[in-house]
């Protein structure tokens, strides 16, 4: 009877032990990588060649308004974070090719900002462009600035059209006309650089 009941007591035993739950667990890691995208295009417009012809132009610069498609750069930015876009000369003056003692103010030419008829996104909500004509300057001027939580997208969102003038004396370019000037007739040129910087 004694072995019958130890027998019983160990089978209950077994069960009891067996009955336990058992914990276990795995790892699964999760990352995300963020890559930078950071993509200005420029999609036409990328030579502006002035050409002055006539005592008219002379007088009243060329592209007045900034109407006329020869004299604009449309260019777009591609970006997974917001950003600014900013505009500058190379050099101080503009200077001539066929005499090294030439020089042209490069507040002769003026340019404004604003968003390309093709973009899809609001240029109210989106961004912020000077609000007037201004000259070309050799310091890194703000021409696009995104505003927080709206100016990230792609080139079909953030599409802009630069339009240039020479010698208009519209906003704060120059408001001597280069027939007042008395330039020397030459080729004067400079680049220009646009700069997409994140925020």
């Amino acid at each position: 009877m004694r072995k019958l009941f130890y027998a019983m007591i160990l089978v209950s035993l077994s069960q009891f032990g067996y009955g336990q739950a058992v914990n276990d667990q795995a790892v699964i890691p999760v990352s995300v990588t963020l890559n930078s995208i950071l993509r200005l295009t420029v999609v036409s417009g990328g030579n502006i060649e002035f050409v002055v012809n006539t005592i008219d132009q002379y007088n009243v610069g060329i592209n007045n308004g900034g109407t006329n498609t020869l004299y604009q750069t449309n260019f777009t930015v591609s970006s997974s974070q917001d950003f600014n876009v900013t505009l500058r000369a190379e050099d101080t003056e503009l200077f001539g090719q066929d005499s090294s003692t030439t020089s042209m103010p490069l507040d002769n030419i003026g340019y404004d900002l604003t968003a390309s008829a093709t973009a899809t996104g609001a240029a109210t909500v989106n961004w912020n462009f000077p609000g007037a004509v201004a000259p070309l300057t050799a310091v890194a001027v703000p021409v696009v600035t995104g505003i927080v939580e709206h100016s990230a997208g792609s080139y079909t969102q953030n599409d802009f059209l630069i339009r240039w003038r020479l010698g208009t004396g519209e906003g704060t370019m120059n408001g001597l006309s280069l027939l007042e000037q008395s330039l020397t007739p030459d080729r004067y040129t400079t680049n220009v650089f646009l700069e997409l910087v994140p925020k």
